[in-house]
């Protein structure tokens, strides 16, 4: 059985691990690599976009994950 706090929720040390595995997925070369083509959004390259909007997703998830109640 995985163990709950007492709200039910996995402990924050449980979500932070899972927040740096999922931004080593995020910016992994190959993933990267989808993003370096010709192109751009806004006059932005993709490229530059994506890991500009992976980190600010990645810093959103962590604010949540440490956030105590």
């Amino acid at each position: 059985m995985p163990r709950r706090g007492e709200d039910g929720r996995p402990p924050r040390r449980d979500r932070m691990v899972a927040l740096f595995l999922l931004g080593l997925l995020l910016f992994n070369p190959p993933l990267l690599r989808l993003f370096g083509v010709e192109g751009a959004l806004f006059g932005v390259p993709l490229l530059y976009a994506y890991i500009m909007g992976a980190w600010a997703v990645v810093i959103a998830l962590a604010a949540v994950a440490a956030e105590r109640r």
